[in-house]
């Protein structure tokens, strides 16, 4: 009887794990999680990003008022979300040639 329970143990415990570590993987490579980049970078804590907090991220600085929707100077959560969702929008080839 022990044997047999050690043995179905055994082999649950085989099937879960692998399992468990693809569903990791998975999620790491989904990408960043806005929610925690943005707590990363609300250094006072106070659920809205400054331009000074975002300061070192040169992408989110030239898009920070586009961002900022209620233009009240500080991007909330979901503000932050949306733009992290967006990718920048690239020149196009005849732009800034005359």
């Amino acid at each position: 009887m022990k044997k047999t329970s050690l043995l179905m143990f055994t082999l649950i415990a085989a099937i879960i794990i692998p399992s468990i570590a693809g569903a990791e993987e998975t999620a790491e490579k989904k990408g960043p999680n806005p929610t925690k980049a943005f707590e990363k970078l609300d250094a006072d804590q106070s659920g809205r990003l400054s331009k000074d907090e975002v300061a070192e991220r040169a992408g989110l600085v030239k898009r920070f008022d586009k961002l900022d929707k209620d233009g009240n100077g500080e991007l909330d959560l979901e503000e932050f979300k949306a733009g992290m969702h967006k990718k920048p929008k690239k020149p196009k080839a005849d732009e800034g040639e005359e």
